[in-house]
């Protein structure tokens, strides 16, 4: 049977690579080799990748609260993020078994078969692989377009996927990877004058970072309200992402997180399972 080996969250910026390179000393760069660590102590054949769409694979017109890629391969990125173009392998036999048994129990995945990623899946993958050589399953949630799904539907999202994992019938050993911020306003009301982007709720992010560390999941859960996400900012919802990660795992401690950084409102985590 397949076992899942490690559960990583990180945040996913596409201004990262072109101003911070991997083996750069400053910005994020030490913190994600920091993470990459334990992602290759696990030495996983698989990842599955969880993050939002920026309106680059799906559109208001048909962007779904969770969708899944089943295809034997991808590509990206697919939006104007400066950096390496990949073409990458996508884990089809892992990919089906986690549609079918979401289905089986109740999540209506959409189903994507031709598809690109965008920078929240490929910043991170960036820094955390090496040229992206290990087959990825990519699921994404829908962090930003009302409604949002709530934190406990998430969660539990991320509780089949354990279950999925755990009954694929074959030898895999497979991480889980979350990306996105905690706080976050991106060209609306709450960033200040001649700025793109910022982080409106400093306060929140810091909770968020202490509930993850103490492993404090159920009141994570609680006060993680689409309305409560909306006050962190317009991609507040991006928590999402962690949740279902955080599903996968429990109430365990990460094994590695890094300080809060004051300025951002994201986190790098890692948890060994195995």
């Amino acid at each position: 049977m397949a076992e899942l080996v490690a559960a990583i969250g990180v945040p996913h910026s596409p201004h990262y690579p072109s101003q911070y390179p991997k083996e750069g000393t400053k910005g994020p760069s030490p913190t994600y080799r920091a993470v990459k660590t334990h992602l290759d102590a696990a030495k996983a054949d698989a990842i599955v990748v969880i993050a939002n769409d920026h309106f680059n694979t799906f559109f208001l017109n048909n962007f779904p609260t969770f969708a899944i890629g089943v295809a034997d391969a991808s590509s990206g990125p697919n939006d104007q993020t400066r950096m390496p173009h990949y073409d990458f392998a996508v884990q089809s036999e892992l990919a089906t078994h986690v549609l079918k048994t979401g289905m089986n129990e109740g999540f209506d995945f959409a189903v994507t078969q031709e598809f690109g990623l965008d920078h929240a899946m490929l910043v991170p993958l960036y820094y955390l692989t090496d040229d992206l050589k290990i087959p990825v399953v990519p699921i994404w949630v829908n962090a930003f377009v009302k409604p949002l799904p709530s934190a406990r539907r998430c969660y539990a999202l991320g509780s089949m996927l354990k279950g999925a994992i755990a009954s694929l019938p074959r030898n895999m050993r497979v991480a889980v990877l979350a990306t996105g911020h905690f706080s976050l306003e991106i060209a609306g009301p709450r960033v200040d004058p001649g700025e793109r982007h910022g982080t409106p709720d400093i306060e929140w992010s810091k909770h968020v970072h202490r509930r993850i560390k103490n492993a404090e999941i159920d009141q994570l859960l609680a006060e993680a309200t689409p309305e409560r996400m909306w006050k962190a900012g317009n991609i507040g919802g991006e928590l999402l992402n962690w949740i279902v990660m955080l599903g996968t795992i429990g109430k365990a401690k990460p094994c590695y997180l890094a300080d809060h950084d004051d300025e951002d409102g994201h986190a790098f985590a890692a948890w060994s399972l195995n």
